[in-house]
């Protein structure tokens, strides 16, 4: 395998990286910006409120995209071994 190859592999590995896992960590951030202004609208102070929607938020969100991106992690396993077994 090329240099080239080997750069731009990795490159988009890290871009993949960051697509598969920012749409769950956006969820999560928005659930808690939510709580947190709900919490201080209603002036509740207790601090498990905001974890516990966050955590059954984000494993929704996990299970609603891990499809999405399982196929897409595989896509680019499979361009991965296809270039470095060549047939």
């Amino acid at each position: 395998m090329e240099v080239d190859n080997l750069v731009r592999l990795a490159t988009k590995a890290m871009m993949l990286c960051l697509y598969v896992s920012l749409p769950i960590v956006l969820i999560a951030a928005l659930t808690g910006l939510l709580i947190s202004f709900l919490q201080a609208i209603t002036s509740l102070q207790d601090q498990t409120i905001s974890y516990a929607v966050k955590l059954v938020v984000s494993i929704a969100a996990i299970a609603v995209l891990a499809p999405w991106g399982g196929s897409a992690i595989l896509h680019f396993a499979n361009e991965l071994i296809q270039l470095a077994v060549p047939t």
